[in-house]
């Protein structure tokens, strides 16, 4: 009984060794902060802390790519003190260990990259990080705005739906 008693706790042990670690939304925050407060302040290495070793960097579908620390660090270097990160908005999945945010990304002029990161976490570290942006104001609530704008898509432009088209 003694030694299946030990055998059980050394499969335990090795399984609570083993377990992939799971952050809670606050410890997400605090990850995104790292990011954004470690490109605005020029300090890379904030910012590489919350990337695993192997992360992928990218912003699809072949616009940025890069990957694990070796190849972030260089990238993340050349930020100097016009670049800012700020995030609007952060959501966290605890059961997928995913999370998405808004964030503007300025650089010293009016308009900005503003957009979407969607990152999967893996032992409680960014494994993946995928960005779709647009140029737009530096101005957050601009960029959001409605009016005073020319769309470039709206009803008034948009084409008539096929099974509306009535055959001559």
């Amino acid at each position: 009984m003694k030694y299946l008693s030990f055998i059980l706790l050394l499969f335990l042990a090795w399984g609570c060794n083993n377990s992939e670690e799971n952050i809670s939304e606050d410890a997400f925050m605090e990850l995104m902060e790292n990011v954004a407060e470690g490109w605005s302040t020029q300090n890379t290495e904030r910012a590489l802390i919350s990337f695993d070793e192997d992360a992928i960097y990218m912003e699809p579908p072949n616009i940025q790519y890069y990957r694990g620390h070796k190849q972030l660090r260089p990238y993340f270097d050349e930020l100097d003190g016009i670049y800012k990160m700020e995030f609007h908005n952060l959501w966290f999945n605890r059961s997928t260990q995913s999370g998405a945010a808004e964030y503007t990304f300025s650089y010293g002029k009016d308009t900005s990259d503003v957009g979407v990161v969607v990152v999967e976490l893996k032992n409680g570290k960014i494994k993946f990080w995928r960005e779709y942006q647009r140029k737009g104001p530096t101005d957050f609530d601009k960029f959001l705005q409605i009016e005073n704008k020319e769309w470039e898509w709206h009803i008034g432009n948009y084409p008539e739906p096929k099974d509306s088209i009535i055959e001559k």
